[in-house]
């Protein structure tokens, strides 16, 4: 434990030492291989990547085709929340990004969390468990002792991206005006949102209501279904249909 806090450290230093993170991640965790992505909002593109273990050899093909058919990514926020949980395995069985890039990396399942969100930039981290084998129960109270450090390794991370000037992380600084919002999926079939995210406006929910209806829409899975964008106290901000 004592070496991935060291590793931690590094990264939060040096953008050169997050390979080196994750691998020690791996062999703390049993897991097959993980993944720290950096997705630039204003483009909707991945700005960087680090792939180690399973899916390492295929990162080129995430960036530069899977990452747009990615319906997995956009659900997550701060919570650390598994693929298996998140999505319904039907969706799964139809997605293209699951059959052609998860499985073919010889993946089963990814315990993942959007380590920060800013204005600009979301870094989000996946460890992925191999086909076959599951997630062992020593990797939730790893998981829970590593998240701050982690945190804040990605957040040093975007400063150094921002020029070295630091930057807001709306996941754990409020803004002065904004507040917490969710994002339910229905169509007679619920998936309720129960974590949210804290985001500056209902504006910025707004916005974040239509990224996701786009990335689901991708899928081609979810025709029909509308993203429902509301307050903390439950009332609707947007309500922004998945159109395939």
């Amino acid at each position: 434990m004592q070496s991935l806090l060291s590793t931690l450290h590094d990264a939060a230093m040096s953008a050169d030492a997050w390979p080196k993170a994750l691998q020690r991640l791996m062999d703390e965790a049993g897991v097959a291989g993980a993944a720290l992505i950096v997705t630039n909002k204003t483009t909707g593109m991945v700005d960087e990547a680090v792939f180690c273990g399973l899916g390492a050899e295929f990162k080129s093909r995430y960036v530069e085709t899977y990452a747009a058919l990615d319906p997995y990514s956009p659900l997550l926020d701060a919570r650390w929340s598994m693929l298996s949980t998140c999505l319904p395995e039907e969706l799964l069985r139809r997605s293209e990004w699951y059959n052609e890039f998860v499985l073919s990396c010889g993946v089963r399942d990814i315990l993942g969390a959007r380590l920060t969100d800013t204005a600009g930039h979301s870094v989000i981290l996946g460890a992925h468990q191999r086909i076959g084998r599951h997630f062992s129960q020593d990797v939730e109270p790893l998981i829970a002792t590593i998240t701050e450090p982690l945190r804040h390794a990605a957040r040093c991370h975007l400063d150094r991206l921002n020029g070295g000037q630091p930057i807001g992380d709306p996941q754990t600084t409020k803004p002065a005006d904004g507040g917490h919002f969710f994002f339910h999926i229905e169509n007679g079939t619920n998936y309720p949102d129960e974590c949210g995210s804290v985001l500056p406006s209902p504006g910025h929910a707004a916005e974040r209501g239509q990224t996701i209806a786009r990335e689901l829409a991708r899928d081609g899975g979810w025709s029909g279904f509308s993203v429902v964008v509301t307050d903390d106290r439950g009332r609707t901000i947007t309500r922004v249909p998945i159109e395939s």
